[in-house]
């Protein structure tokens, strides 16, 4: 969902918006399974360990462009995905706060 509506992001904020750790599993699938052009940016910044060394990691994205076009081609089928992730992902925050943020 995050790819098809023209975000770009990172394994980190990946992790932020899902908690999940699979991105790059995701990433695969899609690209190799599923033919998706997805983009990787590679981008180095510092890390806040002691040693003070850098990280490189990737912003993955879909071209807008290339999203155009295949928004185009799937039609409505993107869209009601997107809402149907977005339904989702609010009922799950629901459920969360409803619990304290405990899992079911």
């Amino acid at each position: 969902m995050r790819l098809l509506t023209g975000q770009r992001f990172t394994h980190r904020d990946f992790q932020k918006a899902t908690s999940s750790y699979r991105l790059s599993g995701y990433i695969e699938q899609l690209r190799h399974r599923h033919g998706w052009p997805i983009e990787t940016q590679e981008e180095t910044a510092p890390t806040n360990d002691p040693i003070g060394r850098a990280a490189t990691y990737g912003r993955y994205a879909i071209e807008p462009e290339t999203l155009k076009r295949l928004k185009a081609e799937m039609g409505g089928r993107v869209v009601g995905f997107i809402e149907a992730v977005r339904e989702f992902e609010a009922k799950a925050a629901a459920t969360a706060k409803a619990s304290g943020g405990k899992k079911q």
